[in-house]
């Protein structure tokens, strides 16, 4: 975490009124040259909350939540200077570190473990703390001696069993990143002291007089001045840059961001690159901004404002406290250029900034750039974290993510180093000046930037740069463009949002018994060896911002159902990185592999919540550069059914290859979308007079014999059996016509699968021909009643084909038409349940991208969060092609544990398929 001074004041001043000592003020000394400018910008602002910043350290495993609390405070203590009164002297403001011992400083416990998520809520009410200014007057006119607001707060959450999270928030008067850094390390050490029963040893702190003497020293030496006269003479002739957005704007209270996590092959071709240079992965960062940057404004170079540590003077490196310095680099940056030859400037500009750090940067502004209104140096801001992102408590590892970092003007780039060694970058944008969307465009383009001069760092800059993360720059002229610096050139889906009429299959989930949150589907397919992350990722999301339905939200209250479709910027399946799960398996043994698919598969499952859209996940099983991978797909079960599956998988190599630069422009994808249409248009169908004239033939169904209770059953009794059906005349399938009347004849002898006189069943079929083309379950269910014992498939095919258009009225009068919703379901007690779906097959157009071997799927079955059954069977015919126009069926039987033994189950599973076979032999 740095800090960055608002650009509201021309120069440092002090508060309007700033009080006078108070008697036996301890310890008063100047404040640090950061200090006096965040003061500055402060009490020009006093209502601006930009100046708070925050983080959190992530502590997965368990941990002694006392002996926390106390490592924190103790921490604090050692460092009195972060909590201090505001007072007047004759040099200018001044600092007195407050001792409260009746104040102890341990942070809060919370608890956010019950929230729907935890994390979130956690967050949710830090950054309401974040969104506070501080009240000056009070640092400067406390109320009592000792009672100042603490600049330096913390808060303990519990978000869940063997979960917390560390909540820290400063003012930037208080601490910048190192100073924090410093900080959270003896918070580590203490804490693992006290847990292991060992002396912590002394305090590692220097006070705050070593940075204030030090600085005071510097301001007065030949040193500053030769320092300013270097700057003065370095940036001579260097215009001020103009705004990437081409206007702008006040920073806020908050900054949008986002934050992307390069892959390991993309980090590694960045480390390589700036090997190969003899520079750091941070001047890389830094050169690749400059690109990004002249790309933007059409400059020939880049002005950017880097922010420096400031502390070269011997003992200054131990100072919790603000010292942070922001300096200018200027980077020449044209098309011509190459990543190399901008390695090389990088590499030169930051060794003249260390070099002359301590200067400060507000003093270089007014001394380059008279006509300039801001006090920092101009253009967008870079920071190179080199901090710890992972600390060690006790053996439990605490990982360390930034939530703010000041104000932003326009655009801040923050790169730092994960724990498992990957480069993260966080970009920051002032929301008046760009949309979340918008950010989420230039974060994955200035990604893709990267790794793409990385890879290629002897190419002009001009050549992979032709294309803009947004879209706006001309198209590329050779497939030389990076990993996914490419926009989505094909109309999306993500201009549908806002609320959806509900839709039947939400109807039936909220009928069904069994929590709604658990009604999930997977798909195992696949997928290329040598996949890529990034260009995965963006593949997904691109779905997602496609098709609605990947970024629906269930809202239930007071037993009232709706739903919603959130904006793609809004939508975890585009914003939130977990929604990608990779699983390096190359070198697993198979049973192994099998595990961690099961293991993998339940975890996407619980992770999935409609009610915040977290509906869609992937879990990537990386099975290195030679070996063909395997992706899971996990949906909530009202997003997607059969025809969805096939679409996600046809689109999904098309828009791959695209992001991954081997594919073109997949223009052939077409337009997705039209689910709100959709589900408005069912409902005005419901009304319509042809739907109403369908009433008779539903309330003649409903008014069969009484109800059966059949008792309700988790998991069941799962078989699979196989047959083939040939072609068939028009109209009704002749795979549900065959299988159901395998299916009723086998009842005739069996009172646990009927009502006493017909067998009832719930047909869930296809989507009709005239759905959109997008995901959503479209699937239409109805009931029908079938004769037992029929004499051959002919009565069933006649009773089908009898059904009006196909069965779809019903649900609607049910469901969607006021006037006829008391209409009871067709098939009291549900009976057994018949599903017939697609298979899911290869795309023509990409022949590596499939299925699964279908032995790999077998343990995905119990894992789909099915609701308990409620009748006797579910069946569930899957249909491929088969020869000659035919039809190849795998059907899945679950059997209600509650009604039949395993051995009865997989006999009468075997029973029905043979029948259903050879009713559909050709005659003779």
């Amino acid at each position: 975490m740095s800090a960055t001074p608002s650009p509201t004041p021309a120069a440092p001043a002090a508060p309007s009124a700033p009080a006078a000592p108070a008697a036996g003020a301890p310890d008063a000394v100047p404040l640090t040259a950061a200090q006096t400018e965040f003061l500055a910008a402060q009490s020009a602002a006093p209502g601006y909350a930009g100046h708070n910043v925050g983080q959190y350290v992530e502590l997965a495993g368990p941990v002694d939540t006392e002996a926390l609390r106390d490592a924190v405070a103790a921490a604090l203590d050692e460092a009195p200077w972060l909590r201090f009164r505001l007072t007047r002297g004759d040099d200018g403001p001044r600092q007195s570190p407050v001792r409260s011992p009746g104040r102890p400083r341990r942070p809060a416990l919370l608890d956010t473990s019950g929230a729907a998520d935890p994390v979130a809520a956690a967050l949710g009410l830090v950054r309401g703390q974040l969104a506070c200014p501080p009240r000056l007057d009070l640092l400067t006119d406390p109320p009592a001696p000792g009672d100042v607001p603490d600049l330096a707060g913390s808060v303990l959450v519990t978000v869940g069993p063997g979960h917390h999270l560390l909540v820290q928030f400063f003012h930037q008067l208080a601490v910048d990143g190192h100073g924090l850094a410093l900080l959270n390390h003896r918070i580590a050490e203490l804490y693992t002291a006290a847990v292991r029963g060992r002396p912590a040893g002394p305090s590692p702190f220097a006070p705050v007089t070593a940075l204030v003497e030090a600085e005071s020293a510097y301001a007065a030496s030949a040193e500053r001045r030769s320092d300013l006269a270097a700057w003065t003479r370095h940036l001579a002739g260097a215009a001020l840059p103009a705004p990437l957005r081409g206007r702008s704007a006040p920073p806020a209270d908050t900054a949008l961001r986002r934050t992307v996590l390069l892959d390991a092959a993309d980090t590694a071709a960045v480390e390589t690159a700036a090997r190969s240079a003899g520079v750091t992965w941070g001047e890389a960062v830094l050169a690749a901004t400059a690109a990004h940057t002249t790309a933007r404004t059409g400059a020939a170079e880049a002005l950017l404002a880097v922010y420096a540590a400031a502390r070269t003077a011997p003992g200054t490196l131990r100072v919790p406290a603000a010292a942070v310095n922001i300096l200018p680099v200027r980077i020449a940056a044209g098309p011509a250029d190459t990543f190399r030859d901008l390695l090389a400037r990088a590499a030169a500009e930051t060794a003249f900034l260390r070099r002359h750090q301590r200067v400060r940067g507000t003093e270089v502004a007014r001394a380059v750039w008279p006509a300039h209104a801001g006090a920092r140096v101009p253009g967008p801001l870079v920071n190179l974290r080199p901090f710890e992102t992972e600390l060690d408590f006790a053996g439990v590892p605490g990982r360390v993510v930034s939530l703010a970092s000041g104000p932003v003007d326009d655009l801040a780039v923050s790169a730092s180093r994960s724990p498992e060694g990957l480069l993260r970058l966080d970009l920051d944008a002032n929301p008046a000046l760009y949309e979340p969307a918008e950010l989420e465009s230039e974060a994955a383009g200035f990604a893709a930037l990267l790794a793409g001069l990385a890879r290629r760092p002897r190419t002009p800059v001009g050549r992979i740069t032709a294309v803009r993360p947004d879209g706006d720059g001309p198209a590329p002229s050779d497939a030389a463009v990076s990993d996914a610096a490419r926009p989505v050139p094909v109309p999306a889906g993500d201009h549908e949002a806002g609320p959806l009429t509900l839709l039947p299959a939400a109807h039936r989930l909220r009928e069904a018994p069994g929590p709604a949150e658990a009604a999930h589907e997977h798909v195992l397919l696949e997928v290329p060896a040598g996949l890529r992350t990034a260009p995965l990722r963006r593949a997904l999301t691109t779905l997602a911002r496609r098709h609605p339905a990947l970024r629906l939200a269930l809202h239930r209250a007071h037993g009232v159902w709706s739903q919603e479709v959130r904006a793609a910027a809004e939508a975890p399946a585009v914003t939130d990185a977990t929604a990608l799960r990779r699983y390096p398996v190359a070198g697993l043994a198979p049973d192994a592999r099998d595990l961690l698919v099961t293991a993998a598969a339940r975890a996407a499952g619980d992770a999935l919540d409609p009610a915040a859209a977290s509906v869609f996940r992937a879990s990537w099983f990386d099975a290195g550069p030679t070996e063909p991978g395997r992706l899971l797909l996990t949906a909530h079960a009202l997003c997607v059914d059969d025809v969805s599956w096939q679409l996600l998988l046809a689109e999904l190599p098309v828009l791959y290859g695209w992001f991954a630069g081997s594919g073109g422009a997949p223009d052939a994808l077409g337009r997705a979308g039209g689910l709100t249409a959709w589900a408005s248009g069912l409902a005005t169908a419901a009304q319509s007079p042809a739907r109403v004239r369908e009433l008779p033939y539903w309330t003649e169904l409903a008014d069969g014999p009484a109800a059966r209770a059949w008792p309700a059953a988790e998991g069941g009794h799962r078989i699979v059996t196989r047959f083939e059906v040939p072609a068939g005349p028009p109209g009704p399938h002749p795979v549900d016509v065959v299988l159901l009347a395998a299916l009723a004849r086998t009842a005739a002898g069996r009172p646990r699968l009927h009502d006493g006189a017909r067998l009832p069943v719930e047909l869930e079929l296809p989507r009709p021909g005239a759905a959109p083309r997008t995901a959503g379950r479209l699937s239409t269910v109805h009931g029908v009643r079938l004769p037992l014992d029929p004499d051959g498939p002919e009565p069933v095919r006649r009773l089908l084909a009898a059904v009006p258009d196909g069965g779809r009225g019903q649900e609607q009068l049910r469901h969607l038409n006021p006037q006829t919703s008391a209409l009871p379901a067709g098939t009291p007690g549900r009976g057994v349940a018949y599903r017939r779906r697609a298979a899911l097959h290869a795309p023509d157009s990409a022949p590596d991208w499939g299925p699964a071997p279908e032995g790999e799927w077998a343990a995905l079955g119990a894992l789909r969060g099915d609701p308990p059954l409620t009748g006797p069977v579910e069946l569930t015919a899957t249909v491929a092609p088969g020869p000659g126009g035919g039809h190849r069926v795998s059907v899945h039987w679950r059997w209600s544990t509650a009604l039949f033994d395993a051995s009865e189950a997989a006999g009468l599973s075997e029973a029905a398929t043979a029948l259903a076979a050879r009713f559909a032999a050709p005659a003779g």
